[in-house]
C-alpha cells in the first residue's frame, strides 16, 4: 500500500478540475461529483475533512491542518496513516489533484 512518504511535504493538492463538493453536514458526509469519469461519490467525514484541506495547501500543511482536526481523537501515528489512507482514495477517485505552484496538473 502507497503511503504519504511517496509523496514530497512540497506536493501541492486541490480539487480536481470540474469536481463539485456538496457538503451535507447534518448527515456528518459529503458528496462529490467527478466529471472526468463521471460519477457521483459519498464521501465519510473523514474524506470530507481531507478534501476541504486539499485548497492548494502543501502534503506538509495538510498534515498540520489534518492533525489539528482530529486532536484528541487519534495520535500523530494513527492520524498520518489515515490521511494517507484518506488522500490516496480522493487521488484514486479523481476527487483531489497534484498541482505546481501555478495550480496547474504537473
Amino acid at each position: 500500500m502507497s503511503c504519504l512518504t511517496d509523496l514530497d511535504s512540497a506536493d501541492r493538492f486541490a480539487l480536481a478540475p470540474g469536481v463539485v463538493l456538496r457538503a451535507v453536514p447534518e448527515w456528518g458526509l459529503a458528496y462529490a461529483y467527478t466529471p472526468s469519469r463521471p460519477a457521483f461519490l459519498e464521501l465519510n467525514a473523514t474524506s470530507w475533512a481531507i478534501a476541504a484541506l486539499c485548497d492548494g495547501a502543501t502534503l506538509e500543511a495538510i498534515e498540520q491542518g489534518f492533525a489539528d482536526l482530529v486532536r484528541g481523537l487519534a495520535g500523530p501515528n494513527r492520524a498520518r496513516d489515515v490521511l494517507a489512507r484518506g488522500l490516496f482514495d480522493l487521488l484514486a477517485w479523481g476527487i483531489v489533484h497534484r498541482i505546481d505552484d501555478q495550480g496547474a496538473t504537473p
